[in-house]
């Protein structure tokens, strides 16, 4: 489970038991929750002072205590907390003097389905209002941070404000020959053009405002006060200051001979390889469009274009081939949508467009043509060959409740995935609301279809071999969680356990492996066979109080020998739960139970962990270990972190081994262990066979 299910929750209640029904309730939505009980006053007071807190859940009436002074204490502290009211079945219209006092909410002790969507609410309310919060003091900070720099600049720079001049630096005074800013404050921006020029300026700015230009520059005759005229280019963009809400404006002197920066100012606009805008001025572009669409200003959509056969193109007929076919395609896009908006190559076979002006049915109609334009081209490919492909498109719409373009290409990028999964040659439009909801069904779904998995055994095991390089007998294995459809079809873990997560299952999930890896081992030993397990442990398990005890009881119960079994945890999640990451990995020693650190080496702090965590084995995250062979800098991290796990007494293990070539490398980097496709893929039996390996 991610932090974002950590819930720090402070409970005012008399009797414990109470509280811990509404814990327990918030435990099975998912919640992690870390809970402080108070009854009174001074306590709550204390509560408050030493502990972040998420929510609050206080009895409407107690003996020495009541909802309504917990919210007067609250209120003292100036803390933002949300304080939700618990009352007796059917008084909740008891606590409406509570609910005026500033409490947020009134439920019934019997309302635990209605309680998880309060505390769901709330939390988000005020994870919000926290982020709002912390992005008003960065505002405030860039502000300070860009007057100061605005000030020292060399570029002439002011804002306006309808036309008005409300600020203006040093350079832009010099330029026209002012020697203060008084001088200018109020003066239209007008006069600090040439006459011959206000018809144009006019239309530049009417044509700006509106949103439907999609110039940003202008070149005009500036007007000093000396009544000296020079050519200048005029450079706009949304800003503000001081709050408000206006258009800054760089002005440069073109006198000067800038043929030169002029052509290499377009360059680095462009993609060198279609001709096309690129990426960077794609967003530059777009975010000063969201900023006029924040003030209901302009209004329109991403068209994110995903060539589908890219890819083929790319294998069966070379690079240079893939290369031709984006050309081609890229010139077929600039010749039908140019005038539609701003067209570019957003990033490999992906083009995207800033449609301006267009609502729903608009971008419908755009995104028809386009797969149709598309799919009816034969693009050249180089030495007289075509081919033909289609695209998946995403879109998304573009108004006042725009936050940036990073969330909007990324919307617009989910629904051309969308439009793939579909196969292809179509559109989709990415309605966040809706599709979030449908996110939220599909959680449903899983939890059905998991807790059905458990239940009646439809998960099954597979494992794989996990190879010494230095001869140490027995077989080791890693065990690994699969699942069927109804149709017989293996489904993906990267697909079922985010769903099982999601769904706070993931500790019965790891029960259910532990329980039927155990019985597997018995089995062995009886057979007399030597095999030692490595096993996942999820977040669901290491923050489970209840874990190592079940444990206990089941390896008693088997009398299975623990120096057999061996504990995975992911290193992320166990700096993301280090402290309950050290009590489990204690607790798994003190049984003689081996321990592993998986997916090591990417984190920032990594060998920090190993002086919190005594694991006896890590495992080297894949990233590392893929094309090995060819990457210099990560041999030198592999061998690098061998040689501190051998000073530390930990043994190493490289997973995702897929080559030999690999394979030559890490003996050299003194690696212990190896597991792969090269070796072995997972598999329902343990027949590998260590003793002819490698």
């Amino acid at each position: 489970m991610s932090n974002e299910n950590i819930l720090r929750l402070l409970t005012v209640f008399d009797a414990s038991e109470e509280a811990e029904v509404l814990i327990n309730a918030l435990r099975n939505a998912g919640h992690i929750v870390r809970d402080i009980r108070v009854e009174d006053e001074e306590d709550m007071t204390t509560a408050l002072e030493d502990n972040p807190i998420d929510i609050i859940l206080c009895k409407l009436k107690m003996p020495h205590f009541n909802a309504k002074q917990a919210v007067e204490v609250l209120s003292r502290f100036g803390r933002d907390i949300p304080l939700v009211v618990v009352t007796l079945p059917g008084k909740e219209s008891a606590a409406l003097d509570t609910l005026k006092a500033g409490a947020r909410d009134a439920l019934s002790e019997d309302q635990t389905e209605r309680l998880k969507h309060i505390v769901k609410r709330e939390v988000a309310d005020l994870h919000e209002r926290r982020a709002h919060r912390r992005c008003e003091q960065m505002l405030r900070e860039t502000e300070k941070r860009a007057k100061a720099l605005i000030d020292s600049s060399r570029d002439a720079i002011a804002y306006v404000h309808d036309g008005m001049h409300i600020y203006s630096n040093s350079a832009y005074l010099k330029m026209f020959g002012y020697e203060d800013i008084d001088d200018v404050m109020g003066m239209p921006i007008m006069d600090m053009v040439s006459s011959e020029d206000h018809v144009k300026l006019k239309e530049f700015l009417r044509g700006y405002a509106k949103g439907e230009s999609m110039d940003t520059q202008l070149t005009v005759h500036g007007q000093h006060i000396e009544d000296k005229k020079f050519k200048i280019k005029m450079e706009f963009s949304p800003a503000s200051y001081e709050g408000e809400s206006c258009t800054q404006i760089i002005i440069r002197d073109e006198s000067s001979n800038k043929e030169l920066e002029q052509k290499l100012n377009a360059m680095s606009q462009l993609d060198l390889l279609t001709g096309l805008y690129n990426r960077n001025f794609f967003i530059e572009h777009m975010d000063q469009f969201i900023s006029r669409a924040v003030e209901g200003q302009a209004k329109g959509a991403v068209v994110y274009i995903s060539l589908d056969k890219y890819q083929d193109v790319r294998e069966e007929h070379g690079i240079s081939a893939s290369d031709h076919m984006l050309t081609d395609i890229a010139t077929l896009l600039k010749e039908k949508l140019a005038n539609l908006g701003l067209l570019a190559r957003f990033e490999g076979p992906v083009f995207i467009l800033l449609a301006q002006n267009a609502d729903t049915k608009q971008v419908e109609k755009i995104s028809k043509a386009i797969c149709k334009i598309i799919s009816e081209h034969f693009a050249d490919i180089g030495h007289d060959k075509t081919v033909q492909t289609t695209a998946s498109i995403g879109l998304t719409l573009l108004n006042e409740a725009t936050s940036n373009s990073n969330d909007c290409i990324s919307r617009a990028e989910k629904g051309s995935l969308i439009a793939h999964k579909e196969g292809g040659n179509n559109f989709h439009i990415y309605n966040p609301a809706i599709e979030e909801m449908a996110e939220h069904e599909q959680v449903d779904v899983w939890s059905s279809r998991i807790k059905v998995a458990l239940k009646e055994n439809h998960f099954n095991l597979v494992f794989q071999p996990i190879v010494s390089l230095h001869g140490e007998p027995g077989a080791h294995y890693e065990v690994l969680l699969r699942l069927k459809d109804e149709a017989g079809n293996e489904i993906s873990p990267e697909e079922f356990i985010p769903a099982a997560e999601t769904a706070g299952l993931m500790n019965f999930v790891d029960r259910w492996v532990i329980a039927n890896s155990f019985l597997i081992l018995s089995k062995d030993v009886k057979a007399g066979k030597k095999t030692r397990l490595f096993i996942k442990l999820s977040s669901a398990s290491l923050t489970d109080p209840d874990f190592l005890p079940w444990l206990r009881d089941r390896v008693k119960s088997l009398k299975l020998d623990t120096d057999n079994l061996v504990f995975e945890i992911s290193e992320e999640t166990a700096l993301n739960f280090l402290k309950q990451s050290k009590s489990v990995i204690d607790g798994l020693n003190e049984l003689h139970c081996r321990t592993t650190l998986e997916n090591f080496g990417l984190e920032q702090n990594t060998y920090q962990s190993l002086k919190h965590l005594k694991v006896n084995y890590i495992k080297v995250h894949m990233k590392l270990i893929h094309g090995l062979a060819q990457n210099v800098e990560n041999q030198e991290k592999v061998k690098a972190i061998a040689e501190y796990a051998n000073n530390q007494n930990i043994q190493t293990i490289a997973a995702f081994v897929e080559e030999a070539n690999s394979l030559a490398v890490l003996w050299q980097c003194a690696v212990d262990f190896i597991q792969g496709h090269f070796l072995q893929q997972p598999n329902e039996e343990m027949d590998y066979d260590f003793e002819d390996s490698v």
